[in-house]
């Protein structure tokens, strides 16, 4: 006889609260420090007490929220809230490609009339956060449209990831080009002052405030992996064109070497940011686990999820791409029917996988906790 039950469908919440959850959820909301409470403590214990009590306000915060969502009320709400996020994300991807492409006609123009190298470094590093913006639009609306019986029924979320990772290359290759130019101008002994004007400098601002406002934008949308990378993008942007123009200005009017200097550190910023970020999303393709603040809320939506599942054997969250999939054991009496035992595994599996940045879940149920570990890989 099989153990182990696992549920891959969808199905309704079970409405009944659990003991846990009555015992729990006052426990909590009477755990929460309110903000006058936290002044006093950063004033007589310090900023770190403090953070920390900041940091378990938004834990209980969390685990109290997870579980005013799984009604079907709420649910059906909280599914149009997500497509209408998700239209928001798509917005900006559009926005900012649309932008991108005005900002480099500016900065092109700025850099030609210039013949200023750290505008030109500043120039190339927005044709290709074009490029970047191209390449998540095209994949973002490839990860849309799949179902179980494509090619690929988990779906093609990866390809964001990927994209993001083929994009870090681009640039990395780009960031060497302009290391080797900038060197030979600094070592050149020909050079001179650029030749920046009123107009460039205009143009080098206005790109500036278009991405200052396209990264608030971006970071109000912040939890979904699309619009993360394009914040992230905005932000580096604003303080590479800053740098830059504040080098072209020093480079004409005191000392023209700081001009390729500047070219020259700038192309080492976006190096360093760029390795940075291609790791970061080589360790989610790999599988990298996800936050134990996370693994803290999803195990407290098991575990007063149903008043039948008597306990919560394992947790286990990791990341396949930006998504995350997720597995959980639980432990229901022996005696309860095949049908009761499918229709909680499959409304805690929906419950999970309508939280934001869950890919897929996967329930399994057992009768009993004591058993030696399962599905644990082996290690030479």
């Amino acid at each position: 006889m099989c153990r182990k039950i696992s549920s891959g469908i969808h199905g309704s919440s079970a409405s009944s609260i659990t003991r846990a959850e009555a015992e729990l959820v006052p426990k909590f909301i009477a755990a929460q420090v309110s903000d006058t409470e936290l002044r006093q403590i950063s004033q007589q214990q310090g900023p770190d007490v403090a953070a920390y009590y900041e940091a378990q306000n938004e834990l209980i915060a969390d685990m109290l929220e997870v579980n005013q969502h799984h009604t079907d009320d709420a649910l059906e709400t909280q599914s149009e809230r997500r497509r209408l996020r998700q239209h928001q994300v798509d917005r900006a991807v559009r926005v900012s490609v649309v932008v991108n492409v005005l900002v480099v006609i500016a900065q092109l123009y700025a850099a030609v009339s210039s013949e200023s190298l750290a505008l030109f470094a500043t120039m190339s590093e927005a044709s290709m956060d074009l490029l970047s913006s191209i390449i998540l639009l095209l994949a973002s609306i490839a990860a849309r449209g799949s179902d179980r019986f494509s090619l690929y029924p988990t779906g093609r979320f990866k390809l964001e990831t990927i994209g993001v990772i083929v994009f870090a290359v681009l640039m990395g290759t780009f960031s060497v080009a302009l290391l080797v130019e900038s060197v030979a101008a600094l070592l050149s002994t020909s050079g001179g002052p650029n030749k920046l004007s009123l107009y460039d400098s205009a143009c080098v601002i206005a790109a500036i405030v278009a991405k200052v406002a396209l990264y608030w934008y971006c970071y109000t949308l912040r939890e979904y992996h699309a619009a993360h990378v394009l914040m992230t993008d905005h932000r580096n942007d604003v303080i590479v064109n800053a740098f830059g123009l504040f080098m072209a200005v020093v480079g004409k009017h005191m000392v023209h070497w700081m001009d390729p200097l500047g070219s020259l550190l700038i192309a080492l910023l976006i190096l360093r940011s760029w390795v940075h970020e291609a790791w970061g999303q080589i360790k989610l393709i790999i599988g990298i686990r996800a936050d134990p603040r996370l693994l803290q809320v999803l195990t407290f939506a098991a575990l007063t999820h149903d008043p039948r599942i008597e306990k919560v054997d394992r947790v286990v969250a990791y990341h396949s791409g930006a998504k995350l999939f997720v597995e959980v054991d639980i432990v229901m009496p022996p005696s309860t029917p095949l049908l009761i035992i499918h229709d909680v595994a499959e409304s805690l599996q929906e419950k999970y996988e309508r939280m934001p940045g869950i890919g897929r879940c996967y329930v399994h149920v057992d009768y009993e906790a004591t058993h030696r570990p399962e599905h644990q890989n082996a290690v030479a």
